[in-house]
């Protein structure tokens, strides 16, 4: 089994370490990944409302939270994955304005939610690449015109990004990461 440390990398829970529970399906986005992508989004982060899918360590989300934003939903679908990720929220002494955590599946969650997002963080399992494509159906008209799209996917899958635009993006090692923005001139 993999040792999988898992810290917050800045802000307010610097150096906070993540418990990790049923490591087998988790794979959590490393220290260096999350650095690069916060450097990219900058002191924007600052009170977006922030979606965290396929949560797994909730690492992403509360890097976020961590670093000011002003509210993580975590959605994971798998029960005791989203009883750790609860579990933190009580750690970190977060209140349920700030992180709320969903066990649910993500894209049948997303048909019902109806809430536009600042920035979401889209990093599903490698294994089912169709989860992309529905994923960012989906999110299509849910993030806000300014909002960014975290992707992260094999590097040896690629994905379309329509209608989004790909802002940013950069590989480590097996892992391609994007942020994707709205395509202001698709016609939907």
């Amino acid at each position: 089994m993999l040792n999988h440390k898992v810290r917050i990398v800045a802000g307010r829970f610097k150096g906070h370490r993540l418990k990790l529970i049923d490591q087998k399906r988790l794979r959590p986005t490393s220290d260096r990944v999350r650095e690069t992508v916060f450097n990219w989004i900058g002191p924007n982060i600052t009170s977006m409302r922030v979606l965290d899918l396929f949560a797994g360590s909730g690492a992403l989300g509360f890097e976020a939270l961590s670093r000011g934003a002003s509210k993580v939903t975590f959605i994971e679908k798998h029960t005791k994955i989203a009883t750790q990720i609860k579990d933190t929220c009580h750690r970190l002494d977060l209140s349920a304005h700030e992180a709320e955590v969903i066990c649910r599946n993500c894209v049948s969650w997303l048909k019902q939610d109806d809430q536009v997002w600042d920035l979401v963080f889209v990093d599903p399992p490698f294994t089912d690449s169709n989860l992309y494509a529905k994923v960012l159906n989906e999110l299509h008209n849910r993030v806000s015109t300014l909002g960014l799209i975290y992707l992260e996917h094999s590097k040896r899958t690629p994905i379309d990004t329509h209608p989004y635009t790909v802002w940013k993006e950069a590989t480590v090692g097996e892992v391609k990461f994007s942020l994707l923005s709205l395509d202001t001139d698709s016609n939907g």
